[in-house]
């Protein structure tokens, strides 16, 4: 069974070697809280606001877990973009409401459609019943990776599986001030 393990290991290891495959997984896998990118910022506004609108610029600052001058520019660029619209509130003219425009509902459409189909392109080589057992398989290994996945207390064992990695030497990572330092100092 070692073997045959070991030779999964290497596929999935080829299949991450895809860099488009990667990416993308990447990307689609990122929760929607990710802040990457002030591009991805505007997106996270523009979920949101399909989800529930009108909103104010706290209610979005406090749903999204952004600072308020964060979202005062998200929202702003939004606007000059023509993807969202100001509107006073009628009863308190202190009170600005956001919500989408045609465009910026055109726009969450189109980011839908790109992920949809990048992600058929993906697996359209599979069928149906295959894509459900793959589904299932992998939800079943995360799982089990979750639950069992090596709980190393002791940073020696850590760093005898990276040193006997081709590539996960402290050394290969000159970037860091020290390398990877997985030795207690004391």
């Amino acid at each position: 069974m070692a073997k045959d393990s070991q030779e999964l290991l290497n596929l999935f290891g080829h299949l991450f070697q895809q860099r488009f495959f990667v990416g993308a997984a990447i990307r689609s896998s990122q929760t929607e809280d990710s802040q990457e990118s002030n591009q991805r910022g505007q997106l996270r506004v523009l979920r949101l606001l399909a989800q529930q609108e009108p909103l104010t610029n706290s209610q979005i600052v406090e749903k999204l877990d952004i600072r308020p001058s964060s979202a005062s520019v998200l929202v702003s660029k939004l606007e000059e973009d023509g993807l969202v619209k100001k509107t006073n509130s009628p009863e308190d003219k202190r009170v600005t409401f956001i919500s989408l425009t045609t465009e910026g509902r055109d726009a969450i459409e189109k980011s839908k459609k790109l992920k949809n189909d990048l992600s058929d392109s993906f697996f359209e080589s599979l069928t149906n019943d295959e894509q459900e057992q793959l589904d299932g398989l992998l939800r079943k290994l995360l799982i089990d990776l979750e639950n069992n996945a090596p709980k190393w207390d002791d940073k020696r064992k850590w760093s005898e599986f990276f040193n006997s990695s081709r590539g996960f030497s402290p050394l290969n990572h000159r970037k860091f001030p020290q390398g990877f330092n997985f030795h207690d100092e004391n």
